[in-house]
Formats: structure tokens, C-alpha cells, sequence
């Protein structure tokens, strides 16, 4: 039986989590397994080359959670994420091969695999051990933010309350439910994306079944977009 020394893992740190997917993804990957792939892999390869200076990654097949103890941080790999998928999005011609993103943050106590000793189990102490201990991310803000992205609209992301309850000291604490990526240098992505999106989900309201998504989902995500995108 492997043995885990509890006592050596080190004190949490406060920091802001995003759980950050693929939409929809069990009902491409039913469909096609390369669509489905290239939409994965596309939203892997967009967080690697987003600013990620100061941001922790960590891949879960559709998604992956990022974490870092500095709110701008986030928000500038949020942005560039955001931006890059979009023009995908506003870039491909035939809508099977669309893809939509949608996130969550939170905020509170993590513990990172890298801070944890090897010396806690003997597994760990090997250089496969160590990589994968390092792959490992614990904290309550993983499942807040894996919850509340539920909430987040189609390529928006939704704060959860402990963000918008507590912020690192000398930085305010979010006061919205929404944070929104736009600014000045991305606005034509933005109003092309919002258009590109409304015509996507008039595509797909006409064919729910042959894209197994639910109907009453549709409705419920085409209201998110208008409201995201005023």
C-alpha cells in the first residue's frame, strides 16, 4: 500500500483558479473524433501561446485549469485565450468546424503539486514520479470554478461569488458576475464574433438532434450571447 506523509504538505496559497473547456464536447467527440481533436488541441496550443508568465497550467483532456495569485496575470492570459478562439471561430467557414469556449474563475486556497516534497511518498521521489506530482492541483477553487462555468455564457466568463468576495491584498475583489475580454484593441474580433455567433446558433437551432445538443440548452445559450454581447 503507498504511504503519503500528510504532514509534509505545504501551506496553501490564495490564488485566482479559471476552469476554462471546450463547449459541448461529448457531443462532437460522439460525432467525429478529428473534429473533435482539432478543437482540443486548438484551445491547448491558444493557452500556450497566450501570455502565461506567472500562470500555473494544468490540461484535463477539453480543458484546463489555470492558476495564479495575481489578478491582472489572469486576466491578460484570459484576454489572449479568449481572442485567439475567437478568430478561429470568425475564421472558419463551415460551422462543424466552430468551436465555442466558455470559463469560470474563482478565488481561494491551492495547493500546487510542484510544492509538494518528494520525500511525502517514495512514487514521487522518480523523475516520472516528480512530473507527475507536479501535473497535480488541489483546492476548493478548482470546484467552484469547474461548478460555476455552467453559468458562464458562450465565449464569456462567469466570476464565481468567493472572486467577487475576496481579492488578494491591495487589489479589489470582481463586481460582476461577468467579465467581459473586450477592449479597444480587440473590438472588431469581438463585434464580428457576436455577429458570427448569433448566425451559428440560428444553424443550430435547425438541427439539434443531428448535433445532439439539447434543445432547451440552445435557447438558454443563444440568451447568454445576446446578453454577454450588448
Amino acid at each position: 500500500m503507498p504511504f503519503f506523509n500528510g504532514q509534509l504538505l505545504p501551506t496553501p496559497t490564495l490564488e485566482y483558479v479559471v476552469w476554462l473547456d471546450v463547449m459541448g464536447i461529448q457531443s462532437s467527440m460522439s460525432r467525429s473524433l478529428p473534429i473533435t481533436a482539432n478543437f482540443i488541441f486548438k484551445l491547448h496550443a491558444s493557452a500556450l501561446l497566450a501570455p502565461n508568465a506567472g500562470v500555473t497550467l494544468y490540461p484535463v483532456m477539453d480543458g484546463l485549469y489555470a492558476a495564479t495569485p495575481n489578478q491582472a496575470t489572469i486576466f491578460e492570459f484570459l484576454r489572449a485565450v479568449f481572442v485567439e478562439v475567437a478568430n478561429e471561430f470568425n475564421q472558419a467557414a463551415d460551422p462543424l468546424h466552430r468551436f465555442i469556449i466558455r470559463a469560470a474563475l474563482a478565488y481561494g486556497p491551492v495547493i500546487h503539486g510542484t510544492a509538494v516534497p518528494a520525500n511525502a511518498s517514495n512514487p514521487f521521489q522518480s523523475a516520472a514520479g516528480t512530473a507527475y506530482k507536479n501535473a497535480i492541483l488541489l483546492g476548493i477553487p478548482m470546484v467552484q470554478a469547474h461548478q460555476a462555468e455552467r453559468n458562464a455564457p458562450p465565449f464569456g466568463l462567469f466570476v464565481h461569488e468567493s472572486a467577487r468576495a475576496f481579492s488578494p491584498v491591495g487589489t479589489n475583489p470582481l463586481h460582476h458576475v461577468w467579465w467581459k475580454w473586450v477592449n479597444p484593441n480587440n473590438a472588431q474580433i469581438w463585434n464580428t464574433l457576436r455577429g458570427n455567433l448569433q448566425t451559428y446558433y440560428q444553424w443550430v437551432k435547425q438541427r439539434p438532434n443531428l448535433l445532439l445538443y439539447d434543445a432547451d440548452r440552445i435557447i438558454v445559450h443563444e440568451g447568454l450571447v445576446e446578453q454577454y454581447f450588448a
